[in-house]
């Protein structure tokens, strides 16, 4: 599969995942529909109704309408529209953004975290709040953090690090509480409530009206689908202006030609995440369970980062006090036939993890993590190499 001699295990999917064989073969087929889908002629309204097709798809798995769906070229793209777009929007209506508040979590991805931070430059003003030692965020203390001028609500429904869920569809429906008390008045429409859900397909349910959700980040490459596309889906009467200029591709939200043959392997791979999710969540828990038992006898300073109830399926993220050099420990595993990270593949430079730093406990914590985002389809001796592996790190 990897081209290796040997067998490896890749246990780092929640950076990436291999593209699955449906999507390649959807996407083939797309090829086809090679025009551009603005154009007029014969086959420029092929490669439209084409994609007119994965938008539809892509609706009724999400409970949403079609032209509700925006792709773009992947999550963090995805993120930085809804952010900027839903802040350029109340700028737009006269507000000055000096004025602007907006509500996160101290764990999102780094592509909500450093636009946030942009925004702050500029004058607007973010409350992070924070998460309890087992990485949950409040429910409560989200919506106790919303302000009269709260514009936007962001919060992710499943860390890419720690694998924690977070009580979306609780946060959201204390926001359309909020919302209801200020029918009749202009600011009715805010907060825009927002999740990225980058990290949630294979395994959880993502339509709209369950999370109570107004937008939704998707990434196609978390959920083997192709790399360079996206979605942000978006109900209508969103406050959400385009941050880029140009056509009117997207309804105009993202003025860019799109491409047929990654939007149908999107599509597809949302298709293959939602059909299989039942079986898929059933056999990772089970390895990740006997994955986090075996890890508890055999080291008596490690440390499990994250709830254990409520976390993805396939993550185990932990911490090894002795741990010098986690990268070090990583190419080592590596060189053992097993492929796993220290934290987020987005974050460079970085010693420590500020998601696990937000959990609080010793210093070495944060410094010594170690990522296991498995397979669904991983063994009992996967889980076997990857102790003894981790044994000849001591």
């Amino acid at each position: 599969m990897f081209g290796f001699r040997k067998r490896r295990i890749y246990a780092d999917w929640a950076a990436t995942t291999p593209l699955h064989p449906r999507v390649a073969k959807a996407m083939s087929k797309a090829r086809a529909f090679w025009a551009n889908p603005s154009a007029i002629h014969a086959e420029g309204v092929v490669a439209k109704n084409a994609l007119s097709a994965s938008r539809v798809a892509c609706a009724m798995i999400l409970s949403a309408k079609s032209d509700e769906m925006y792709f773009t070229s992947g999550g963090t793209e995805a993120n930085n529209m809804i952010v900027r777009g839903v802040v350029e929007a109340c700028v737009a209506e006269g507000m000055p953004l000096t004025d602007i508040h907006i509500v996160s979590t101290a764990i999102e991805h780094s592509s909500i975290l450093e636009t946030l931070r942009d925004l702050e430059r500029r004058g607007a003003s973010v409350t992070y709040v924070g998460t309890n030692e087992v990485g949950i965020v409040s429910a409560d203390e989200m919506l106790a953090a919303i302000r009269p001028n709260t514009v936007l609500v962001t919060c992710m429904l499943a860390n890419n690090e720690i694998g924690t869920i977070q009580p979306i569809s609780k946060i959201g429906a204390g926001i359309r509480k909020i919302r209801a008390a200020k029918v009749g008045e202009d600011g009715a429409l805010f907060p825009v409530f927002h999740s990225d859900a980058s990290q949630a397909p294979l395994w959880l349910a993502c339509d709209l009206e369950g999370l109570r959700v107004d937008a939704l980040t998707l990434d196609a490459h978390k959920m083997q689908g192709p790399k360079g596309i996206g979605l942000l889906a978006l109900r209508h009467g969103t406050p959400c202006r385009p941050t880029m200029l140009g056509g009117g591709q997207e309804r105009g939200m993202r003025p860019t030609t799109e491409s047929v043959e990654l939007a149908a392997g999107f599509t597809e791979a949302l298709r293959i995440a939602h059909e299989g999710r039942e079986v898929r969540v059933r056999q990772a828990s089970s390895i990740r369970d006997v994955f986090v038992a075996a890890l508890g006898k055999a080291f008596t300073d490690i440390m499990l980062n994250g709830s254990f109830e409520k976390r993805l399926p396939n993550n185990v993220n932990l911490s090894l006090s002795g741990l010098s050099d986690p990268e070090f420990a990583v190419l080592k595993l590596d060189h053992a036939g097993i492929a796993c990270s220290t934290k987020s593949s987005c974050l460079k430079g970085e010693e420590s993890s500020y998601v696990v730093s937000a959990l609080g406990g010793p210093d070495w914590r944060a410094r010594n993590t170690l990522r296991f985002s498995l397979a669904p389809d991983a063994t009992l001796s996967d889980i076997h190499k990857i102790i003894s592996a981790l044994k000849e790190l001591r």
